[in-house]
């Protein structure tokens, strides 16, 4: 099973695919959507909550998780703990931009480093 999640500013979808098993071996799982390639999942990386957002635009942030059947309810728990340290992530770095951006304000204009033309 794939569970996928995905957070659009203030809407929150969940998605849980079938994935058919093909080939099992010691060290991997060949598996296959409906509808697409075949993918091949190391059995370390079962149960691990990927990140997918590549970078943090229009409020979208997206994970998602291989794991059986029995455990869409446990990684659906992981998945949004992944969310929300993210989002918690985020409004760290943020509040220490606004905090710079509050300091560069109150005080005199720096003086520039940059060579002059």
């Amino acid at each position: 099973m794939k569970v996928s999640a995905e957070i659009e500013k203030d809407e929150y979808e969940i998605k849980v695919s079938h994935w058919r098993l093909l080939l099992e071996t010691n060290r991997y799982y060949e598996i296959k959507p409906e509808n697409g390639p075949v993918k091949r999942i190391y059995k370390e990386k079962l149960n691990t909550v990927v990140d997918e957002t590549k970078s943090y635009t229009n409020g979208i942030l997206t994970c998602s998780a291989f794991c059986i059947e029995e455990q869409v309810g446990e990684m659906h728990i992981k998945i949004l703990q992944s969310l929300q340290s993210k989002v918690n992530t985020y409004m760290n770095e943020l509040q220490l931009n606004q905090r710079a951006i509050e300091h560069l304000n109150s005080g005199p204009p720096a003086k520039s480093n940059l060579p002059e033309a």
